[in-house]
């Protein structure tokens, strides 16, 4: 490998040309880049959700996406707010691609098929007591319009092949041409095209901002351009090859792979302070300058190497449960790692070529070298040591086996749009954020008994009129499958709210239909409830995959390193980091989720990159093993922390996200990392002396 590096460093022309136009090539495909977001995507078809609705499909009917609209007046208690309610409705029937308009003034009266809000029946009543009536009387009514009046919900279904954005805007157009309402989109396809703007802002401005803030550090710790130039180009070379992959295969970027792009810039930034760092070390003896820095090259490349296989490993384990977003997160930042890595490593002998740098005499930043005598001080008291380290994990572990598995479905949505707080106040209002099916299955013996019973565990005991009379059966008979076999009964669920877990109301409705001796005759479905159940089993099939990376990664360092003790003791040392994690997320009382839990996942592959640069450091030193530790924290422990924080100045830009699962990864992340950088220093050097005596 030396042999590789001293080529680049005596003929670095025709490869320097070649770098140039691979990373030209790569930036005229990231025109080619596109966001696409799709919720359904976090769930396999082989799911058990996803064969709910499947099967439901093929009983009933095929599930479609819809616009929904929430529409507001000050009070719909008014002749003047329901005329311009019936007006939105005629126009919006007239939309070119609209099949279906379904809204409050289109609900059928009982025991005929005209309209119930201006019908007969209602005729005699003021606009208030007609609402107030109808959702007393009708459990369809009462979810399409809040209890106090002031707002209802529309849902406008598309011919075949019509949805999408253009379909939405020629909807939202017929919407503004009514006077007097306030009407904002909501639904599934609002919120996915509300994500997606944030991510396109997220890329445009958190990905720039990561890499101005690493130029900074880098500026302010080698107070050089050149060596700047040095350190950085390699790292945003291989975010443009990285990203020009993207463009070039097609690969869209999801809510899931938001982060990643400023995950590999910090860690590819890392790598190449790391291997600076070691070039200015080899420039202290009389070897020539070539040879020294070919020679620190191949010394430091084999661990940056190792660290980028390990967070590819910890990418590869996303790959593990059935879900499209998460086994595409797993490949991409397996070549994301693969590139950056292979950018550093290949343009930074040739920078350091042509921009002369770093010179014979240049000395290395003297900010991180503090860290190096409390780090020596604690090491040489091995047994205090092991005790802290048993202490820290313990009580780690202790709360983190208190972990509980959840999801948040407002972890999705951006904070502060429009979409967003509807929803909320479509929560609040009582008319729930997401609607879901509760699919009874027929006694043939009583073919109505457990609708009659659902229908009043589901919508309340004063629902009885919903299923009794002509009335009812003709209801009914718009519910049933197609053999009759099963009625599905609609209702609207609470799932946006950011304050209580999605899946309360959920529970909640499950244990009124056990109650009603429905258990084993009922089932929910619908792409929310999807979510919801999958969402746990998604996280345990993670954590899986957390504990085989933690298993592979350790056999890993011990086959590499040659020693089970090393192995074991650094094994230890990034335990905590991770449990630490984990432990301050039930101190906050929130439940452990899927963007949790890929955090975690991969943290662990980062968190261990300082305990391989120390190890590395071990390895090449020569002595007794206490002189090796010492040698290793003088020559690892400043680049550590300088790294360190590169990657937490990096990734604390994720928290300016307004996607709360985008800033929480990142968030995580940088916790995970600042934890592991202390346990590096000042556990895994005193483990080290007293396991290896």
């Amino acid at each position: 490998m030396a042999g590789v590096f001293a080529l680049l460093l005596a003929r670095p022309v025709i490869p320097g040309l070649v770098l140039v136009l691979v990373t030209l090539l790569a930036l005229w495909q990231t025109t080619q880049i596109r966001v696409a977001v799709d919720l359904s995507g976090l769930i396999g078809n082989q799911t058990q959700g996803a064969q709910a609705m499947t099967r439901y499909s093929e009983r009933f009917a095929p599930f479609r996406a819809e616009e929904v609209l929430l529409v507001r007046a000050p009070s719909f208690a008014s002749e003047e707010a329901l005329d311009a309610l019936e007006d939105l409705v005629l126009e919006l029937q007239f939309v070119d691609g609209v099949a279906q308009v379904i809204s409050l003034p289109g609900l059928p009266a009982p025991g005929r098929t005209g309209a119930w809000l201006t019908g007969p029946e209602l005729a005699d009543l003021p606009p208030g007591e007609r609402l107030r009536q109808m959702r007393t009387e009708s459990p369809l009514a009462a979810q399409m319009i809040a209890e106090s009046l002031d707002a209802t919900l529309i849902s406008v279904a598309a011919e075949r092949g019509a949805l999408g954005d253009a379909f939405a805007e020629r909807v939202m157009a017929a919407a503004d041409s009514v006077p007097g309402l306030d009407v904002t989109p909501v639904g599934l396809l609002e919120v996915q095209r509300a994500i997606a703007v944030e991510l396109i802002h997220d890329l445009g401005v958190l990905v720039p901002a990561a890499v101005l803030i690493c130029l900074l550090i880098s500026g302010v710790l080698f107070r050089s351009l050149r060596a700047v130039a040095v350190i950085s180009l390699p790292p945003i070379a291989g975010l443009v090859w990285f990203l020009g992959f993207l463009g070039a295969t097609g690969t869209p970027i999801d809510p899931l792979m938001g982060a990643l792009p400023v995950v590999l810039i910090v860690l590819a930034f890392s790598d190449s302070i790391h291997v600076y760092h070691a070039a200015i070390g080899a420039l202290t003896t009389d070897t020539p300058r070539a040879t020294a820095l070919a020679r620190a090259l191949a010394q430091t490349a084999p661990a940056a190497a190792f660290t980028s296989l390990t967070t590819l490993i910890a990418f590869a384990s996303l790959a593990l449960p059935d879900s499209p977003s998460l086994n595409a997160m797993a490949w991409t930042g397996g070549v994301g790692m693969v590139l950056c890595l292979a950018a550093v490593l290949a343009m930074t002998p040739v920078l350091m070529w042509a921009l002369g740098v770093p010179r014979r005499g240049t000395q290395a930043p003297g900010l991180f070298a503090r860290v190096v005598p409390p780090a020596l001080a604690l090491a040489r008291h091995g047994r205090v040591v092991v005790v802290l380290a048993v202490l820290v994990l313990g009580g780690v572990w202790a709360l983190q086996s208190r972990s509980e598995v959840g999801f948040r479905y407002a972890d999705y949505l951006p904070q502060g749009a429009p979409v967003t707080e509807a929803l909320a106040m479509m929560d609040d209002s009582g008319l729930g954020s997401d609607r879901m099916l509760v699919v009874i299955e027929a006694d043939p013996d009583a073919p109505l008994d457990r609708v009659r019973r659902a229908a009043a565990a589901i919508y309340g005991p004063g629902a009885s009129g919903f299923t009794e009379g002509e009335t009812g059966a003709r209801m009914l008979d718009r519910m049933a499958a197609r053999d009759g076999s099963a009625h599905a009964l609609p209702v609207q669920m609470p799932i946006a709210a950011s304050d209580i877990r999605a899946d309360e109301a959920l529970s909640a409705l499950e244990a009124r239909l056990a109650e009603a001796g429905l258990a084993g005759a009922s089932h929910v479905v619908g792409p929310g409830y999807a979510l919801l159940v999958e969402g746990p089993r998604i996280v345990e099939s993670l954590r899986f995959g957390l504990y085989a990376t933690i298993l592979s990664i350790t056999l890993l360092v011990a086959l590499v390193y040659r020693s089970i003790r090393l192995a074991l003791v650094g094994l230890v040392v990034n335990l905590i980091p991770i449990m630490g994690v984990e432990a301050w997320l039930v101190l906050l009382g929130r439940e452990v989720t899927i963007m949790n839990m890929i955090a975690l996942t991969v943290a662990f592959g980062i968190a261990i990159d300082d305990t391989l640069h120390f190890l590395n450091r071990f390895r090449l030193a020569r002595g007794e093993t206490a002189d090796r530790v010492t040698q290793a924290v003088r020559e690892a422990g400043p680049p550590m922390a300088a790294t360190t924080l590169i990657l937490l100045a990096g990734l604390v830009v994720t928290l300016a996200s307004s996607l709360p699962g985008l800033s929480i990864f990142g968030g995580l992340i940088a916790l995970a990392v600042g934890l592991a950088l202390v346990a590096d220093l000042f556990l895994l050097p005193g483990l080290i002396r007293w396991s290896m005596k």
